[in-house]
C-alpha cells in the first residue's frame, strides 16, 4: 500500500467557477482526499462562493488561477457543467491549463469540461471523450471524439458525464500512484464492477436515489406501453398502426432493462397501475379515432419521454443506468422521425421516408 506520506506530497487543484456540476466536483474532491492528496479549488476570485449548478455543493476557493503556479500541482481538474464556458473566457485559467500541459502535468476534464481544453487549443490530433453536445466543438478543434466512458491520451484524461464519474476518478488516481486505506480501486476497464457503489463513497448519487431514477423511467415507459397499444386499436390508418406497434414492443425491451437494472441493484419489483389516471384520461380523449389526432398525441408522449430520458442519463453517477436512460431516449429519437414523417405525409408534406437503423446502446 502507498505510504500516507507518499500520498500527502501530491498536489490536486480542480478549477471552479459558478455553475460546475456538483457531483463532477465532488467525486473527485472526496476520492482525492480520501486518498490524502492535497487538494486546491482554484476560481477567478478568492472572496467568492462558489455554487454547483444543481444546488447540492457550494465552496469557497483555496486560490485563483491568476497566482497560482502550475509547478506547484501534479494534476489539474476540470468539472464540467456551466462553470467551463466561463472558464473559457477568463485568459488567466486557458493559460494555467496550457502550462499543465506543456510541463506534462496530468490534465483531466469530464463532461463540458473540454470546452476549456478547446480554448487553449489542447485538442489537435487527441484522442479524447467529452458531453456529446460538444463533440462537434471537440472534432473541430482537431480532436478524434470516442463515445466511451473514459479516454486517455497521454497525460490527458477525459470523461463524458455523471455515470463516467467513478470510472474517471479511478483513472486520476492510478496515474498519481495513489490509494485510499482500506479500499482496492478496480480496473478502469472492469465492466463487472458497480461503478455506482464506488461513486456513492465519494459523495455521487445514492442506491435510492438511482432506483428513483430508474423507477421514474419504468413508470413512463409502462404507461407509453399500455397507451400506444391503445392508439394502435383506435387507428384506421395501417402504416400509423404498424409503427404504433413497432414502438410498443421497443417498449416492452424498455421495461425489460429497467427491470432487470432495478433488480440487479437489489431493489423488490412491485408493479401498481401505473399512472392510471393519465392512462384513463388518455383514453377518455380517445373517443374519437382521428388518426391525425392519434399521430399528434403519439409524437407527444414520446417527446415528452425523450425530455426525461436526457435529464435522467445526466443526472446519476452510475454508468449502467445512465446507459439504459441512453437507450430508451436513443430509441425514442428514432421513433419520433418516423412519427413525425408520418404526420408530415399526412398534411400533404411529403412521403413517409424509412427510419434509420436504430443506434441503441446494447445493455447486457
Amino acid at each position: 500500500m502507498v505510504e500516507a506520506s507518499q500520498n500527502a506530497r501530491k498536489k490536486v487543484a480542480i478549477l471552479i467557477e459558478d455553475g460546475f456540476e456538483d457531483s463532477e466536483f465532488k467525486v473527485p474532491y472526496t476520492a482525492l482526499r480520501q486518498a490524502g492528496a492535497k487538494v486546491w479549488v482554484l476560481g477567478s476570485r478568492m472572496n467568492q462562493e462558489y455554487r454547483g449548478k444543481q444546488g447540492k455543493v457550494s465552496i469557497k476557493p483555496d486560490g485563483t488561477t491568476t497566482e497560482a503556479r502550475v509547478q506547484d500541482f501534479d494534476a489539474v481538474i476540470i468539472p464540467g457543467g456551466l462553470a467551463p464556458d466561463t472558464m473559457r473566457n477568463n485568459p488567466n485559467t486557458v493559460n494555467f491549463v496550457k502550462e499543465a500541459i506543456a510541463e506534462d502535468k496530468i490534465v483531466a476534464a469530464v463532461c463540458h469540461g473540454p470546452q476549456v481544453l478547446i480554448e487553449a487549443d489542447l485538442l489537435r490530433d487527441r484522442r479524447v471523450t467529452g458531453f456529446t453536445s460538444i463533440r462537434k466543438d471537440m472534432e473541430n478543434a482537431g480532436a478524434t471524439y470516442i463515445d466511451e466512458p473514459l479516454a486517455i491520451d497521454g497525460t490527458l484524461i477525459t470523461s463524458r458525464q455523471p455515470g463516467d464519474l467513478a470510472i474517471f476518478t479511478t483513472a486520476i488516481l492510478s496515474r498519481l500512484m495513489l490509494q485510499i486505506p482500506d479500499r482496492t480501486l478496480p480496473e478502469e476497464s472492469d465492466t463487472q464492477v458497480e461503478w455506482w457503489e464506488l461513486a456513492a463513497s465519494w459523495g455521487g448519487s445514492s442506491r435510492s436515489e438511482i432506483v428513483e431514477g430508474l423507477n421514474t423511467a419504468l413508470a413512463g415507459e409502462r404507461y407509453t406501453h399500455e397507451a400506444f397499444q391503445h392508439y394502435a386499436e383506435r387507428t384506421s390508418d395501417t402504416a400509423l398502426r404498424l409503427l404504433l406497434l413497432e414502438i410498443v414492443e421497443k417498449k416492452a425491451s424498455h421495461i425489460e432493462l429497467l427491470e432487470g437494472r432495478l433488480q440487479a441493484i437489489g431493489e423488490q419489483l412491485f408493479f401498481p397501475s401505473v399512472a392510471a389516471g393519465a392512462l384513463a384520461n388518455a383514453m377518455s380523449w380517445l373517443q374519437s379515432s382521428e388518426d391525425i389526432e392519434i399521430l399528434r398525441r403519439a409524437l407527444g408522449d414520446i417527446q415528452t419521454g425523450m425530455v426525461d430520458c436526457y435529464n435522467l442519463r445526466t443526472k446519476y453517477t452510475d454508468p449502467v443506468s445512465t446507459m439504459i436512460f441512453t437507450t430508451l431516449e436513443q430509441d425514442l429519437a428514432e421513433s419520433e422521425q418516423r412519427l413525425a414523417s408520418l404526420y408530415q405525409a399526412s398534411l400533404g408534406m411529403g412521403e413517409p421516408q424509412p427510419a434509420a437503423p436504430s443506434t441503441g446502446v446494447a445493455v447486457g
